[in-house]
């Protein structure tokens, strides 16, 4: 299946699963209130806390060896892989049992609802794995459906116990909860039945693993950050009302995101594989292509946005429109970056994110807290902004010499180029 009939796939059915959130956005605005939404927004954000130890780089590293590697090589590393996440789920338990009041001061998550994280994290990364599965077997049907079915069970779930149980905030948790339990089912199942488990640890792919997974620890501890430290630093000094207000504007701002995660789910294949051709034209084309689609939807949204609130949106929600502009610009520049992000696992420079991710980590840190905090700016988009162009610009400084072989393959391949000498 060719890229672009991939990538149409892969954003038609993120789009429909994304879409159905959206049209329960006025259901989840009229029914929570601004606190209720905002825990949501900090229980979904915290779920990713614990996704670095579960994933460990490990759809990355399959994803890098798939081609290469034959079936039972194959079910030697999904099978070694799947060990990881139980040991992880077993330390993030103690340390809840340990430090739960802790947590509770900080992000206002009851103990219950710290245990469902963990749990969800567990489910989730088994969930995540089968999507990488069939995104490497090039499957987007089965992704897409697959994808979509869970959206639909998850908001169904949400209808049900928030409308007709008043079950709260606590509806909503559980609602994405039983679905990714089921994903995590329906993943196990697909694992026995296609030969993937077969109870046989290599010593040989986990030390591959670490390898290439301990640098992805920094990595994911960055995005969680990156996506996150505004969230929760607005929750701890502005309250769950403001983190509510500021969270669904994140969400139109995710919408830039969601067609991200579309393009690079059929990308990283492509890149690997036109890379190794020496198929550079190629490669800089479809990125390009790409760049100039995230800039016209994050136009688009910051144009109709304001149109969907007004018909749409409980009016208590209606001042989330004002952080929108710069969420808006912080996805851009963190979808540019996925594009290099692919280029360290390719060259496998796995090890430059020790650098890159403490020295993101560290400048969000300082730059929200010194916003909201210091100078308790209320608009809290301008942290966000600038962690998220801090981290472009930085990557895009090792990988300058790609950056301008691209940009001088694209004006060469440009029909009309401002210096075309004159016939």
């Amino acid at each position: 299946m060719s890229f672009y009939k991939s990538f149409g796939i892969y954003t038609i059915c993120g789009l429909a699963a994304k879409g159905i959130s959206f049209f329960l956005l006025p259901f989840f605005t009229y029914y929570l209130s601004q606190s209720e939404y905002g825990i949501i927004v900090i229980f979904s954000n915290s779920i990713y806390f614990i996704a670095p130890l579960m994933n460990l780089g490990i759809g990355e590293t399959f994803t890098v060896e798939y081609p290469s590697i034959d079936k039972k090589q194959l079910a030697s590393f999904v099978s070694t892989s799947l060990a990881i996440p139980v040991l992880v789920l077993l330390m993030v338990l103690l340390t809840v049992i340990l430090f739960h009041s802790v947590f509770f001061s900080l992000t206002g998550l009851t103990t219950q609802v710290q245990y469902i994280v963990c749990f969800f994290s567990f489910s989730n990364f088994y969930s995540d794995y089968l999507f990488t599965i069939l995104r490497n077997k090039n499957k987007p049907l089965s992704f897409g459906i697959l994808a979509i079915l869970k959206t639909v069970l998850e908001l169904v779930l949400a209808v049900l116990f928030i409308r007709f149980l008043r079950m709260g905030y606590m509806g909503r948790v559980q609602s994405m909860f039983i679905s990714t339990v089921v994903v995590f089912i329906v993943a196990l199942f697909y694992f026995i039945k296609s030969g993937l488990i077969t109870f046989n640890c290599s010593k040989s792919w986990i030390l591959l693993i670490l390898k290439r997974g301990l640098p992805a620890i920094p990595l994911f501890f960055m995005v969680f950050f990156l996506y996150n430290t505004d969230k929760y630093m607005v929750n701890y000094f502005f309250g769950a009302a403001k983190a509510g207000l500021y969270g669904l504007a994140a969400q139109f701002a995710f919408i830039i995101t969601m067609l991200s995660s579309a393009f690079i789910t059929p990308f990283y294949p492509f890149l690997y594989d036109n890379l190794n051709k020496g198929n550079y034209q190629k490669v800089v084309k479809v990125a390009g292509s790409y760049v100039l689609l995230l800039g016209v939807t994050g136009l688009l949204i910051y144009l109709f946005a304001p149109i969907g609130f007004r018909y749409f949106i409980a009016p208590k929600f209606q001042s989330s429109l004002y952080y929108l502009p710069f969420l808006i610009i912080g996805q851009f520049f963190y979808s540019a970056y996925m594009i290099l992000g692919g280029l360290v696992y390719y060259k496998r420079q796995n090890n430059l994110y020790y650098f890159i991710c403490p020295v993101v980590i560290m400048f969000s840190i300082l730059v929200n807290y010194y916003l909201l905090a210091v100078l308790k700016i209320t608009q809290f988009g301008y942290a966000s902004v600038l962690s998220y162009l801090f981290c472009f610009s930085l990557i895009a400084v090792f990988y300058r010499r790609e950056i301008k072989r691209g940009i001088i393959i694209l004006s060469e391949s440009t029909p009309y180029r401002l210096n075309r000498s004159p016939k």
